[in-house]
């Protein structure tokens, strides 16, 4: 094998290792969060379960606090 072809197997395998983590919505969010949000989807309608789902879970991710306490105080 030549050296574009090794590294091109190195990337695919951690692509098929990884790729989730950056497609999935919920890869990085704490199973407490899924479950509540799967909670609420009862009152969704069916059809649009899916979506809001995704959807609450993306923004979530993206503007979620890493220091889920609260920012200390400052003096």
């Amino acid at each position: 094998m030549g050296i574009l072809s090794d590294l091109d197997k190195t990337l695919t395998d951690n692509m098929y290792e990884h790729g989730s983590e950056l497609t999935d919505a919920v890869a990085d969010l704490p199973p407490a969060v899924v479950e509540t949000v799967d909670r609420l989807m009862p009152f969704i309608q069916p059809e649009a379960r899916e979506t809001v789902r995704s959807q609450v879970l993306g923004l979530i991710r993206e503007y979620r606090n890493d220091n889920p306490a609260g920012p200390a105080e400052q003096d």
